[in-house]
């Protein structure tokens, strides 16, 4: 009788011990029972939850077609074939259909119905076996993310170290490539680099993708918004502080997702329209997509985008560019401020920022004081939520919040103090801005213009009787409606957007 070997290991660290054992133990078996061994596949590194595995599909390949005939296919255990009854079923029934029997080195299976019940068993130990050994490694991940590690290869910059007792590891800084990365999170958040451009300086100094070139700017994006460089492990719900040493700061953390944002937000159909400054600012007051623009012989007019590539999603008519930008002028003059307001706001920004320099160890002291309650209330959290007093919602919910607040603190702990002549600067410059949008506007080129607007303007939103809408960026939404009666809240107001920026 010709027989064909099958065996297999989960890994490859068991591969050079296991996998001959199992050889062995096979071709003597075979040998006693007088069979000729045919050929052997060998799987090594493969895990039996699924049947599409490289030799086993070459087996059952080989019984379904080669020639001389297989009669039988001898495992050293049941499991080795298939860890689920499904798997097992299926092969089982091929091997019948082509009249080739299954054999094991340790269990007694045949054809008799004693051998079948006893092949049934082991095949749904065998599937036990499988769910519950992952449910147990699900266990240990999640008891390892609780108590501050990471369960998989650390990012960028990190190295996994095995722990001195020799169980299990724990994460800290690659001596080499941490210290670029904290270099590329600093060089972004300065707003002078694009991604490739980064990425390109970065490969000179050794931070590279695993193929030695630069890192593509799908992954420069993934790592800049990655929060474990911050000292937080996100895993499967859950939103602990990381054991392991920060990479970046909130502060410089935040700065470069404002900048990514800022950046590569969907601003519409690519391309440019000369004479459109509102193409990709403005959106659809129909469906909120981003507006875009079309220049004929005599007339122009602003359209939504999505008419273009999804017209089911957008009925909403033109809007004439001339109405547009007429009601951008009326806009643009309702929302500068006058310039006794401004000069008012000004003085009273001066004063704050002499006030908040001379208390500004204080103020440290009671931030850092709030920031090391929140490690409490967060390990509160995470209790209540593995004790099942809280739901994934509410979880999930209230660790957004108290993250946002971390980093809050964190950004306001760790900025570095500007000197008073350049806030001053930065609020002459912005209320300047408030007192002169049109003036300035009028100015521009289409470029610069659409700058302008979108440093002003959070939203303007288009119809087809033109401008219906719109919403001011910080501070210029409070700006809007200050008098003097309030503007010492609006210098205040003012001076932590400066401060921020």
């Amino acid at each position: 009788m010709n027989c064909i070997l099958y065996a297999r290991v989960s890994t490859e660290k068991q591969a050079d011990l296991s996998i001959p054992a199992q050889l062995e133990a096979m071709r003597a078996y075979a040998h006693q029972k007088h069979w000729l061994v045919a050929e052997e596949f060998i799987e090594p590194g493969a895990s039996a939850k699924t049947a599409e595995r490289p030799a086993l599909q070459r087996l059952l390949a080989r019984v379904r077609h080669s020639k001389p005939k297989t009669d039988v296919v001898l495992v050293h255990k049941i499991d080795r074939l298939a860890r689920n009854v499904y798997d097992h079923a299926t092969i089982k029934a091929l091997l019948k259909q082509h009249a080739v029997q299954l054999a094991s080195v340790v269990e007694n299976v045949d054809d008799t119905v004693p051998g079948q019940l006893v092949e049934n068993i082991m095949a749904s130990i065998a599937q036990f076996y499988s769910a519950n050994l992952a449910e147990e490694v699900k266990k240990g991940m999640r008891q390892k993310v609780m108590n501050g590690g990471w369960p998989h290869l650390p990012p960028r910059g990190y190295v996994s170290v095995k722990n001195s007792d020799g169980r299990g590891a724990h994460v800290e800084v690659h001596p080499r490539l941490g210290p670029l990365v904290t270099r590329a999170f600093d060089s972004y958040a300065t707003g002078n680099h694009s991604l490739r451009a980064l990425a390109e300086r970065l490969a000179t100094e050794g931070l590279t993708a695993n193929s030695g070139r630069p890192l593509p700017q799908s992954q420069m994006q993934r790592m800049f918004t990655n929060p474990f460089y911050v000292g937080r492990v996100i895993w499967k719900g859950l939103d602990i502080p990381g054991k392991h040493p920060p990479l970046v700061s909130g502060a410089v953390f935040e700065r470069v997702q404002h900048i990514i944002t800022q950046r590569h937000r969907r601003v519409g159909v690519k391309g440019t329209v000369p004479g459109f400054p509102l193409r990709g600012a403005a959106i659809c007051a129909d469906c909120r997509g981003r507006m875009t623009a079309e220049q004929h012989e005599k007339w122009g007019y602003y359209r939504c985008s999505r008419q273009s590539y999804k017209r089911e999603k957008c009925s909403a008519r033109f809007c004439n560019a001339n109405r547009a930008h007429a009601d951008l002028q009326r806009v643009c003059q309702h929302v500068q401020i006058s310039r006794p307001v401004a000069e008012a706001i000004r003085q009273s920004a001066g004063q704050l920022i002499a006030t908040r320099a001379a208390t500004r160890d204080d103020r440290l002291m009671v931030l850092n004081d709030e920031l090391a309650s929140l490690s409490g209330v967060e390990l509160k959290l995470t209790d209540a939520f593995t004790r099942g007093e809280l739901d994934s919602a509410a979880y999930r919910a209230r660790s957004i919040q108290l993250r946002s607040r971390r980093l809050e603190l964190e950004g306001l702990v760790n900025r570095p103090p500007v000197p008073e002549a350049e806030l001053n600067a930065r609020i002459t410059r912005t209320l300047d801005l408030a007192t002169s949008v049109w003036d300035l506007y009028s100015g521009l080129d289409d470029h610069r213009r659409n700058e302008l607007v979108r440093a002003v303007f959070r939203t303007i939103v288009l119809g087809p009787e033109g401008i219906i809408g719109w919403s001011l960026n910080p501070p210029f939404d409070g700006l809007q409606e200050s008098t003097a009666s309030d503007v010492q809240t609006m210098a205040g107001t003012v001076l932590d957007a400066v401060e921020a920026a």
